[in-house]
């Protein structure tokens, strides 16, 4: 015991001095960065906001997330940038971390009332999957890709997707190592993460979104986006599918003759009116936000729409959740629900990210031409296509090793200066660099998930993670290169 204890102090400590030094870096970037003398054409206001942002940047990457995202807001408000005041109402006053807040009590009262196990069951007992194990690997990655797109947080999607197949795998005979386990727990996950963009209205997909309509000044439709994003997964999930078949080729004798009797054993119950009153508010609000991209916006009921905006609509929807009762109780516990389901890290860094991203676009700082000029050499005078596929090929480098929503923020104002230099359609190429910066998955410090997946020694050996999980973004770079922008073009 002695021993264990003696071993393990070193360790902790040198954890703990090395969370220090990172802090203290993060903080001389924070508060000395703007002290430098200016490097022209940044003006000395732009050198404090770019200490600032610097500084939030390593803190988020290398620390955490929460406490960087206050103090960011407190430097900033010490910078000549604006005053105190001004950087917390353009931080909490600004609508997106708004939509982010309530968009996570709405999702989570579905997730935490158990919709989502309701839908799963449905996708995994269509007769199509009856002795077609291509199909069947097929229909299980989507259903997981649906469930992270539904619910307020990819993870209880992922690990229910996951438990679900771990049942499947041991019942037929598979062990961890087998090849096929491997490609099928990487698969699920390859269908999270894919889900994960989907909502332009919640989470990383909506901070990118805002980032993006703060820089450029242009509203991005969501229902052109959601359809981009369904098409691209739908196909990247079925390439990878046929990849099992016809490149990988695992053994699948043991599940060939999978059927839909494996998932009917144990029935679920009845929904209660509870879940069914939550399955349609969730396609309620999702049908309403996407109504105004589909009908006249002079009609009545769209005008409304359009004035009370995605973050009214979603206000509204949980305010009716909390008026009604079902078996004298509200249909949602509001103080349960955002205790458990609202992550906070996320809105905070989302609010951070919301003033940061325009003070950084903002007069007088110089930004924005400095970075026109340094990065002129790559990405000026490139031809759309050039032009996009540098970009894909940065996004899903630099996705794989930092936060992929902190990477947005920061390559929004750089696509739509140099997108409008080269002729490219930048809500084209916004968009598909969004869904390119969700495919992180191999290394550890991608994202909290892609952590999970390395951590699950249990099924699978990490080395495979990247092995696979790099296939996936190579197939994923020339979909979205080949397909994904002409789709994109086409309906932006």
């Amino acid at each position: 015991m002695n021993k264990n204890i003696s071993t393990n102090a070193p360790a902790k400590a040198s954890k703990n001095t090395l969370y220090y030094i990172h802090c203290i870096i993060g903080l001389l970037f924070m508060f000395g960065f703007g002290a430098l003398k200016p490097i022209e054409p940044i003006t000395a206001m732009g050198m404090q906001v770019l200490g600032v942002f610097i500084g939030v940047i390593y803190l988020w990457s290398f620390v955490t997330i929460l406490w960087p995202s206050l103090l960011g807001m407190i430097a900033l408000g010490l910078t000549q940038y604006a005053s105190m005041k001004e950087v917390l109402m353009g931080a909490f006053g600004d609508t997106v971390p708004i939509l982010v807040l309530f968009a996570m009590i709405l999702f989570g009262a579905i997730q935490h009332a158990g919709v989502t196990k309701y839908i799963s069951r449905w996708f995994l007992t269509r007769k199509i999957i009856n002795g077609r194990p291509v199909v069947f690997s097929f229909i299980f990655i989507y259903t997981a890709y649906v469930l992270a797109a539904l619910s307020a947080n990819i993870l209880p999607a992922l690990l229910l997707m996951w438990s679900i197949l771990y049942d499947v795998l041991e019942d037929v005979g598979y062990k961890k190592g087998d090849k096929y386990t491997t490609i099928m727990v990487i698969g699920t996950m390859f269908g999270a993460i894919s889900g994960q963009a989907a909502k332009p209205f919640t989470g990383s997909a909506l901070m990118i979104v805002g980032s993006f309509e703060k820089v450029t000044k242009m509203h991005l439709d969501y229902l052109p986006y959601m359809l981009f994003g369904v098409i691209m997964s739908t196909l990247g999930i079925m390439i990878y599918s046929l990849l099992i078949k016809f490149v990988f080729k695992p053994d699948m004798s043991r599940i060939a003759n999978i059927s839909t009797e494996r998932f009917e054993k144990n029935k679920l119950p009845l929904m209660t009116l509870q879940q069914k009153i939550l399955f349609t508010c969730m396609f309620g609000y999702l049908i309403l936000i996407l109504l105004p991209s589909i009908l006249p916006k002079t009609l009545g009921f769209v005008a409304l729409l359009n004035k009370i905006g995605p973050w009214g609509i979603v206000m509204a929807f949980i305010v009716g959740l909390c008026l009604f009762k079902v078996d004298n109780k509200p249909i949602i516990d509001f103080k349960e629900i955002i205790g458990r389901y609202v992550t906070w890290d996320v809105y905070f860094l989302v609010a951070m990210a919301m003033v940061i991203s325009g003070a950084l676009t903002g007069e007088g700082t110089g930004i924005k031409e400095f970075a026109t000029h340094a990065l002129n050499p790559l990405l000026g005078d490139r031809s759309p296509m050039v032009f996009t596929a540098i970009l894909l090929v940065f996004s899903m480098f630099i996705t794989n090793i930092a936060n992929n929503g902190v990477m947005g923020v920061l390559l929004m104002p750089i696509i739509f200066t140099f997108a409008t230099k080269n002729g490219a359609n930048p809500m084209a190429v916004s968009t598909a660099v969004i869904f390119a910066l969700h495919i992180a998955l191999l290394t550890p410090a991608a994202s909290p998930y892609a952590a999970i997946l390395i951590g699950n020694k249990e099924w699978i050996d990490s080395r495979d993670v990247v092995r696979y999980g790099s296939v996936i973004v190579a197939v994923s770079f020339v979909l979205f290169l080949l397909v994904g922008m002409p789709l994109a073009n086409l309906i932006f």
